[in-house]
């Protein structure tokens, strides 16, 4: 099959690749291996290969020479296996390495710096992970989407690339965000907080190109202060906010989507939403209010 480009092969029970099964396939782009029971990573994989997605089997290491000579890959996805270590040397040869997704896998640790200079997207979300070392991301100057979702994080990593668009860090144990490590990040505009353990917010103005903001299921009692005058959606459901005054949103004038239900607010000032003339969509239910807000 000397001209064959993509090989598919899900769900099919399969437990292991013959050494250097893929080796002489010169022209092959993609190789997709979904939902087996392989315990590690082809060998000898074809330095053609563009698109390799291994996901949901049973690999549980990688080795140094399992991505060697993969200069043109672009998408690598291991998603749900064993992996426990993610060593940055063993990715090093992925020049050309646009998105990695890891989620779903053991990973306790990483260490810096990912020397992937073209990575656009990464993602490990679901793991073991408690401390993002701050070298992490010296060599990621592309990155634009990042995911730490479901995980022991504490805090909000530092030295995060300039470049970045999105963060989502919901389901994991934050309890304060310092704003002051992340205003530097003038391009982001998606910023994901849900299911921590924030009792406030303080300074998110300093993002000032912020769309969305997901703030659910936290412990904020109050609106955050002088939020990010561009902001679109706001979901601050599920917390523990009891008023809502005109001088929370008197600069939101492009805010289109606001989620305040499941608090105890009781008091929501006349007109306090007045200003926000894009306003298309509010949630207020399961709250304690006894009258529709007035203006």
């Amino acid at each position: 099959m000397s001209a064959l480009e993509d090989f598919i092969l899900l769900a099919s029970g399969t437990e292991s690749v013959e050494n250097d099964t893929f080796k002489t396939l010169s022209t092959l782009k993609t190789l997709e291996l979904w939902k087996n029971k392989l315990r590690q990573v082809p060998s000898a994989l074809p330095a053609s290969l563009e698109v390799l997605k291994l996901n949901d089997n049973s690999i549980y290491v990688l080795h140094g020479s399992d991505f060697e000579g993969l200069k043109k890959l672009k998408i690598l996805e291991l998603k749900n296996n064993l992996i426990s270590s993610l060593p940055p040397s063993m990715l090093s040869s992925l020049v050309s390495l646009q998105s990695l997704v890891l989620d779903s896998n053991n990973i306790e640790s990483v260490n810096g710096p990912l020397a992937l200079p073209h990575l656009k997207h990464l993602s490990m979300e679901n793991n073991k992970l408690h401390l993002i070392p701050a070298s992490f991301f010296t060599s990621l100057q592309s990155l634009q989407f990042l995911s730490f979702s479901s995980n022991f994080l504490t805090k909000i990593p530092i030295n995060l690339p300039k470049s970045l668009l999105s963060l989502k860090m919901e389901r994991n144990r934050l309890k304060v965000v310092r704003f002051q490590d992340m205003k530097h990040l003038e391009n982001l505009s998606h910023l994901y907080l849900s299911e921590n353990s924030l009792s406030s917010i303080d300074g998110a103005q300093l993002l000032a190109n912020l769309t969305t903001l997901e703030l659910s299921q936290n412990q904020l009692h109050t609106l955050p202060l002088r939020l990010p005058a561009r902001l679109q959606k706001l979901d601050i459901s599920n917390n523990l906010i009891q008023k809502v005054t005109a001088q929370d949103f008197q600069d939101l004038r492009d805010l289109k989507h606001l989620f305040l239900d499941n608090n105890i607010v009781s008091l929501f000032e006349a007109g306090a939403l007045q200003r926000c003339s894009q306003l298309s969509n509010l949630a207020l239910e399961q709250n304690l209010l006894l009258s529709i807000p007035l203006r």
